[in-house]
Formats: structure tokens, sequence, C-alpha cells
């Protein structure tokens, strides 16, 4: 790990008034004590948004603090610290130590943990309300309509949660944060959001069976899916599509029974049956690229994605799938200008999953910065008229 070394003349007043003690403090004390007067600019009803950030470099300035009061005060010393700030010489159990102490005694830290606890508690409550609504939404209508019930349900949400009555929402900024939290939280929590989202039950020509028997069976492969019996599932969906093989949504979901049983051959086959029926069928389109990414075949993945991409260009399924196969093919500028477009076209039609395209977005530019093409990612973004934080 790349070091820093810097050699200190005791010239810190409060590292001199510890040392003039008869009992030095401690390294958690001091810490503490640092950190606590750094933030002693911020408002203590309301720290600023950019809390997190003076805090961190506060909590450096300690851990530098707490090294230069063990030293002597009659020997020049040499301190080494890591290049993020940290120090061996610090423990977990000092920096856990010295956040009691903040806890305890310093009332900016004290109402910012309070503010915090407040924001987690109602953003819970209001993504688990917006999921509730979101559980409603029915699977068999247009993405579109599905984003517009998917924003209502979230909006539905704040207000059940009265959010707004308990903590800081006052500025459009703050709202539009709050919001952007609650997209993330039901993006990683909230099935319903992915059933809704990921489920193509519209009806178009061959989705069903004008075959009794055929959709009798579908059903009852419906049921078993549904309580996770995907073994028994494909057993009526085969017996489906035997009696019909053009019966589309038997060929979807027998590819997605496959899937949830990590059998890609079974299921990529599932699924080119049921785009030889529908060559425009989105589900199959973009689970056999899913069902290869999982595969490691990344070559095929891609052609499957631009396929998705080519047959809906407003669709950002597409553009999120390629952007994750250009990244892991290590093709970083194509994979930035994909995550770009489902970015924008997640943002367009408010769905949630902008959040997701953005942490690709993030990642890469980690990606971009180890290659030495931080540059290249600058450039695409200005270009794109991107801003990242």
């Amino acid at each position: 790990m790349k070091k820093a070394t810097l050699l200190f003349f005791l010239f810190f007043s409060f590292v001199l008034n510890v040392q003039a003690q008869e009992k030095k403090q401690k390294k958690e004390e001091v810490m503490a004590t640092i950190i606590c007067e750094c933030l002693d600019n911020e408002d203590s009803d309301k720290p600023s948004k950019n809390f997190e950030e003076k805090f961190e470099e506060c909590y450096n300035a300690s851990v530098l603090g707490a090294l230069i009061s063990q030293i002597p005060t009659d020997k020049d010393a040499t301190i080494t610290l890591n290049s993020d700030g940290s120090s061996d010489m610090v423990s977990e159990e000092d920096k856990k130590k010295a956040f009691k102490i903040l806890e305890n005694d310093c009332e900016v830290f004290k109402n910012y943990i309070n503010q915090k606890q407040s924001y987690n508690e109602y953003l819970g409550k209001s993504a688990n309300l917006a999921c509730d609504c979101i559980d409603g939404i029915p699977t068999d209508i247009a993405l579109e309509e599905k984003n517009k019930l998917i924003s209502e349900c979230i909006t539905k949400g704040v207000s059940g949660s009265k959010s707004r009555d308990h903590i800081n929402l006052n500025t459009v900024e703050e709202i539009k944060a709050f919001y952007t939290d609650i997209q993330r939280v039901l993006v990683n929590e909230c099935k319903a959001l992915k059933i809704a989202t990921f489920s193509n039950d519209e009806e178009k020509l061959n989705s069903y069976s004008s075959k009794e028997k055929a959709n009798e069976f579908y059903n009852k492969g419906i049921d078993e899916s549904k309580k996770g019996n995907y073994k028994k599932a494909i057993k009526f969906y085969k017996k489906a599509v035997a009696l019909d093989d053009k019966f589309v949504f038997a060929w979807d979901n027998l590819g997605r029974s496959y899937r949830e049983l990590h059998d890609y051959d079974k299921a990529i086959v599932a699924y080119k049956n049921s785009i030889a029926v529908d060559s425009l069928n989105k589900t199959s389109l973009m689970n056999i690229a899913v069902a290869y990414n999982y595969k490691k075949d990344l070559e095929s993945s891609e052609y499957w994605y631009n396929r998705l991409k080519d047959a809906y260009p407003e669709d950002p399924e597409g553009h999120y799938g390629l952007a994750l196969v250009y990244m892991n093919r290590n093709k970083l500028e194509a994979s930035l200008n994909s995550a770009i477009d489902a970015y924008e076209l997640y943002r367009e039609s408010k769905s949630p999953y902008a959040a997701d395209a953005q942490k690709v977005m993030q990642y890469l530019y980690a990606l971009f910065e180890e290659q030495n093409k931080t540059d290249n990612f600058e450039a695409i973004c200005k270009e794109r008229g991107v801003k990242l934080n």
C-alpha cells in the first residue's frame, strides 16, 4: 500500500496541552476532541448535507493528532500514514471508543446521528409503503404505464409515512435526494418492483394458446412457479408446449424455470423456441442474453442484448445489459456510453433503476482510473452532458 511519511515538530497546541499533563490522554480521547472541535463550525441543529465529507476530513486529522499525542515531547519522530489517511497504529477499537465519546459529549455529532437515524427510519417506512403499493400493479400493462404507477407509489409512500413532518425535506434538492434514496432501497429490497418491471405479460398473438388443455397445463405451471416449485412447473410447461409449440408464454416461463434451477442451456433452448414464434418477444430477448451472461458466454450475451436494443431502442434494459457485458469484456468506453444511454432512458421513464445505471457509471470510473484513463471517462461524460458526484 502506498505510504506517506511525514516529519512533524510538535506544533499543535492541543498536543502540547495534552503532553503537558501528568497523564497523557488516550488516543480515542484525543481523536474525539479533535473531531468535535473540527466540526464546531457546523450548525448543531441542522448539519449541512456535506457533513459526512467534512466528518471524514476531521477523522483523518484526528488520526494524525492521536499519533502525535503519543510521541514524547523531547523527540522528533516520523509518522507513517496509509494513503487513505488511516494508520495501523489506530485500531478499530480506538475508532469505536472515539465515536462513543462523540455520541456522549459532542453536540454536533449527537444531532447528526439523531437526524440520520430519523432519516433512515422514515426512508424505510416510505419504501415499505411504496413497495406494498407496487405489489398491486398489474403485470399485463405496458412498461411506460408501470413506471408511471411506480412513481405514483413512491409519492404515496412518502405521503403515507408523513416523512416531511419528521425530517428536513424543505428544498427541491433535499426532496429529490430522498426520492432517489427510496428508489435505491426499492431496487435492492422490493421483490414486487422486480416482478412489476421485468414481467412482460402484455397479451400479443400467440401469448396464450387456442387449445384449452395447453392453457390448463400452463396455468398449473404458473401456480407451481409462484410456490417456487420449478421442477413441477417445468413438467406442466413442457406438456403445454407439446400440445401447442407456438405457445409463447409457456416457452417464456419454461425458460425462466430452467434459469431458476441454473440449467442455462435448457433455458436458452426454451427462449429460442419462443423467439422463433415471435422474433420481437422482449421477455425472451432479454432473458436469453441474461442466460448467456450467466454461462460466461459474453460474446453471445452481447449479441442478444444488441438484438434487444435494436428491437426496442427506447427500452433501457438492452443498453443496461450491454453496459455490463462491455464492462466485463474490458470495452470500457462502449460500456460507459451504454450505461449513460440506460441512465437517461431510466430517468425519462421515471424508473427507480436509474440508480443502478448510476452505480455502474461510478464503478466504471474506478476501472478507468485503474487504467489511467480518467481523461477519457470525463471527456465522454462531458460530451454526453452527464455529471457524476
